[in-house]
């Protein structure tokens, strides 16, 4: 067998090599500067739930929090934004195909741990979804002492505080069912009696319950703050970058911008628009980042 390889054989792997180097790059996360120094910031987003991220009869992209994110880099001229729709943008993030993933995105401690959050830029409130007509819940124990199910996600925010509730309080266990089942289906059971009630966001409710037409089935009473403390206890909603130099960088310029949106009133009219209150987060709580 011949030990060196002949000059044509050489050119074809070097431009084998190059070629895969230029369609990667094409992907890559933190992208390059362009020849004006702009450098194309790229965001990956599901595209809902509504009214928080909607994707339109054209396939735009649109939203509460889609709107606040290019408010942000309406003042970053340093960064080209490009707004795509995942699956799954965490997993984006984490391979270093996207910059930054925006998706209704609550604080959770092992996420933390693999993603910088930024400061907020919106709060939320929780409901107890229950049947019109039926006594409102006054907190996680009378959940369990109605005997009452409820449909929650495996693994997601309320899942988790639920099943810690449980080992707390085993004399009050409450009953948790897991789905995978979006809203209409997870309303529906409520309605049916096949569950008692969800604890999920009110803006969603108040979204979703007319376009369902389950108006006059179900209705959302608030949570006591302490149960909401329990469910959520950082009920705000954050941005998330990879945890690397370059999203840490990121981050920086972004929650700058954050502070200056809630300073001159632009986020409170942007969430007063899309949810007829001002649900922007306190001065206090956009002194320093969670992570």
């Amino acid at each position: 067998m011949k030990k060196n390889i002949g000059k044509k054989a050489l050119a074809s792997i070097l431009t084998v090599v190059l070629t895969l180097g230029t369609l990667s790059g094409c992907g890559s996360s933190n992208g390059d500067n362009d020849a004006s120094g702009v450098k194309k910031i790229t965001v990956a987003t599901t595209g809902g739930p509504a009214p928080y991220m909607v994707v339109d009869e054209n396939n735009e992209i649109g939203g509460s929090d889609i709107e606040i994110l290019k408010a942000v880099f309406e003042r970053l001229p340093q960064y080209e934004l490009e707004i795509i729709k995942a699956d799954d943008p965490l997993t984006g993030l984490s391979s270093g195909l996207y910059d930054l993933a925006v998706n209704n995105y609550a604080w959770r401690e092992e996420r933390g741990e693999l993603y910088y959050y930024s400061l907020p830029y919106k709060t939320g409130y929780d409901v107890f979804i229950q049947r019109i007509g039926d006594a409102p819940l006054t907190g996680l124990q009378d959940i369990a002492d109605r005997g009452y199910k409820v449909e929650v996600g495996a693994g997601n925010n309320k899942a988790l505080a639920l099943e810690h509730w449980n080992e707390q309080n085993p004399e009050h266990t409450i009953d948790i069912l897991y789905t995978e089942s979006g809203f209409q289906i997870k309303f529906q059971n409520i309605v049916d009696g096949k569950t008692d009630v969800a604890i999920d966001d009110g803006p969603i409710l108040d979204t979703l319950i007319g376009q369902f037409g389950m108006e006059n089935d179900l209705v959302g009473n608030p949570l006591d703050d302490e149960t909401q403390e329990f469910i959520s206890p950082h009920n705000s909603t954050y941005f998330l970058f990879p945890k690397d130099d370059n999203g840490k960088a990121l981050r920086e310029d972004v929650d700058a911008v954050i502070i200056e949106l809630k300073e001159d009133g632009t986020l409170a009219e942007i969430l007063t628009r899309y949810f007829g209150t001002d649900t922007s987060p306190a001065a206090k709580d956009l002194e320093v980042t969670l992570n």
